[in-house]
C-alpha cells in the first residue's frame, strides 16, 4: 500500500508540474484589446491589407481596402458610426483617406481605374471629396490627373493631395486652392512635421518600367518642400519610397531603391547615413525625435538604428509578417509575427504578446498616444500599451456589444478562455490523481 499511494502521488505531482510550466494553447498574455471589430470576409474577398486611420484626439478611425470604393467610419470605441460607398461613371478606387487631427472631418480621394492597375486621366471623377464626422457631404474638388495620396497639415488643416501627373495641390479646409507644386514624378506619399514647416513628396521612380522595357527613370522620386510649397531639395531613390518625419522636421528617413536601403537626411537634404540589410525592406518607421529609425524585412529581421545608423537591436519574426510600427510618443514598438501581436520598449525589451487569431496585416500608431490599432485577416483591435489612456477614454475591457448592417457586424469584448478552461483542466488533473491514489498495481 504504501508504495502504491507513493507512486500515485508522485504521477499526480508530474502531471501538476507540466500543467503549470507548459505553455496554454490560446493562452492571452498580459495584452488586452480594449475592443475587437470582426470583419466579414465577404466584404474582403482578395483578403487586401486592412487600411486604417485614425484623428489625433482619437475620435475618429475609419477603415477601407485597396482598390475597394467603399470606406468605414468608427468612434473612439470601436463603434460603427457610417460608411459610404464612392460612385462614379465606373466604379471608383478609393486612393487614400486623411483624417483633420481634430477629429471633425475627413478628406478622401478616387480615381478611374484603367487597364493593368492604371488609371484614367483627365476626368472630374478623380477628385477630393471631404465629409464631416457624421458623414455629410461638405464639397469635392475636381483634380482630373487621377491623385494617389494626401494628408492634412496638423497645424493649419489644410489638405495634400498628390496626382499620377506630380501636382502637389494645397487646399483649405473648404476647398479652395491655397498652392501647387509640380515635380517630377508621380506623387505616392505625403507627409509632413507637426508644425507644417517641412513636407516630404515621394514618388514613383518607374524602376519597374526602366527595368523591363528600357524606359527612362524619372529625374527625382523624393522631394521635400516648406509651408509654402516651395521644394527645398530632391534626391533619387531610384524605388518607390516609404518615408518618416520627425515631429520638428529636422530629421526625414526614407526606404527606397531596388532594395529598399534606409536613408535619413537633415532638412538641409544633407544624407546623414545610408543602410542596407539582409533582404528587401519592407516596412519604415521612426521615433517623434528622430533618433531611432526601426525597419522590418520581408525576411523577418526587424533593426532599430540609432541616428548615427549605427544598429542598437534587433530581432527576428517570422519571414512574411506584416505590420510594424513605433509608437507617437515613441516609447514602444508593436510588432505583427504572423498571427501573434508583440509589444517592445524602445530599448529592445518585450513587453508583452497577443495571439490575434488570424495573420496581422497592418499595425497603425494612434497620434498623441501610445495606443495602436491592428488590423488582421478576421478584425480590427484597439491596444492600449501600458494602460496608455490618459484622458480615461477606453477602457481595458468592454462588455458592450453592438450589431450593425455594414461590417463589422459587431463590437465584442475580448475574453480569454483560460478563465474557464484552467479550472477544467485543473478539476481533470485532481480526478486523475484520485484514480491513481486508489488504483491497484
Amino acid at each position: 500500500m504504501r508504495k502504491r499511494k507513493i507512486t500515485g502521488i508522485f504521477i499526480f505531482f508530474i502531471f501538476t508540474i507540466l500543467f503549470v510550466h507548459s505553455p496554454v494553447m490560446g493562452l492571452a498574455s498580459d495584452l488586452q484589446p480594449a475592443w475587437e471589430i470582426p470583419l466579414m470576409p465577404a466584404d474582403n474577398p482578395a483578403n487586401q491589407t486592412p487600411v486604417i486611420q485614425a484623428s489625433d484626439n482619437r475620435q475618429l478611425i475609419t477603415l477601407n481596402f485597396k482598390y475597394e470604393p467603399t470606406f468605414f467610419v468608427y468612434d473612439g470605441n470601436g463603434s460603427f458610426l457610417w460608411n459610404y460607398t464612392l460612385t462614379a461613371e465606373k466604379t471608383p478606387w478609393l486612393s487614400s483617406i486623411s483624417i483633420a487631427p481634430d477629429g471633425t472631418g475627413l478628406a478622401i480621394t478616387q480615381f478611374l481605374p484603367g487597364c493593368c492597375h492604371g488609371s484614367v486621366s483627365n476626368t472630374s471623377s478623380n477628385k477630393v471629396i471631404f465629409f464631416d464626422k457624421f458623414g455629410g457631404r461638405l464639397w469635392e474638388y475636381a483634380t482630373y490627373s487621377p491623385p494617389l495620396t494626401s494628408a492634412v497639415l496638423k497645424n493649419t488643416h489644410d489638405i495634400l493631395v498628390g496626382t499620377v501627373d506630380g501636382q502637389i495641390l494645397c487646399l483649405d479646409r473648404h476647398g479652395s486652392v491655397r498652392w501647387t507644386t509640380t515635380v517630377d514624378a508621380p506623387v505616392t506619399t505625403l507627409a509632413s512635421s507637426p508644425d507644417g514647416s517641412t513636407i516630404v513628396a515621394t514618388g514613383d521612380s518607374n524602376y519597374y518600367f526602366s527595368t523591363l522595357y528600357g524606359e527612362p527613370l524619372n529625374p527625382y522620386d523624393f522631394f521635400t518642400l516648406d509651408a509654402n510649397g516651395t521644394v527645398l531639395w530632391k534626391y533619387q531613390t531610384r524605388g518607390q519610397n516609404t518615408v518618416a518625419v520627425s515631429r520638428d522636421g529636422s530629421t526625414i528617413a526614407a526606404i527606397g531603391g531596388r532594395f529598399g536601403n534606409l536613408m535619413v537626411f537633415n532638412r538641409s537634404g544633407t544624407k546623414l547615413f545610408e543602410r542596407s540589410f539582409p533582404g528587401v525592406t519592407s516596412a519604415l518607421s521612426m521615433t517623434g525625435d528622430g533618433n531611432q529609425s526601426v525597419v522590418e524585412t520581408a525576411d523577418g529581421l526587424v533593426y532599430c538604428l540609432d541616428h548615427n545608423g549605427s544598429p542598437v537591436w534587433n530581432v527576428s519574426v517570422e519571414p512574411g509578417s506584416q505590420g510594424m510600427a513605433v509608437g507617437s510618443t515613441g516609447d514602444n514598438i508593436v510588432i505583427g509575427n504572423n498571427r501573434t501581436i508583440i509589444v517592445y520598449s524602445i530599448t529592445g525589451d518585450v513587453l508583452g504578446m497577443y495571439p490575434a487569431g488570424s495573420r496581422v496585416l497592418s499595425v497603425t500608431p494612434v497620434p498623441g498616444s501610445e495606443s495602436f490599432i491592428i488590423g488582421t485577416e478576421q478584425k480590427i483591435l484597439f491596444l492600449n500599451v501600458n494602460g496608455s489612456d490618459p484622458d480615461g477614454m477606453f477602457p481595458a475591457s468592454s462588455s458592450l456589444t453592438t450589431t450593425q448592417p455594414a461590417i463589422p457586424t459587431q463590437r465584442t469584448s475580448t475574453s480569454t478562455p483560460t478563465s474557464v478552461f484552467i479550472p477544467v483542466f485543473a478539476l481533470a488533473i485532481g480526478v486523475i490523481g484520485v484514480i491513481l491514489f486508489r488504483r491497484p498495481l
